[in-house]
């Protein structure tokens, strides 16, 4: 993948990449989009930057877990 992330809006699937940016304001960019696909580019970059600010540190590791990659057994 070579962009920050990207959202399959008929399977409802986000992917992130976590070589590229910021981990967590990609996330809640994504999210965003998939929650809210008729907002503009800007308004989605300026609500995820506000909604970044305001997570505490449990709230991030969350959400940064929701996406981690599962290991096989």
């Amino acid at each position: 993948m070579h962009d920050y992330g990207d959202i399959d809006y008929e399977n409802q699937v986000i992917r992130v990449n976590p070589r590229k940016g910021q981990l967590l304001n990609t996330i809640i960019h994504e999210e965003l989009h998939r929650q809210n696909n008729d907002w503009t580019e800007k308004k989605i970059r300026k609500v995820a930057k506000k909604k970044e600010l305001s997570l505490t540190m449990a709230e991030a590791a969350k959400l940064i877990g929701k996406y981690r990659k599962k290991r096989k057994k």
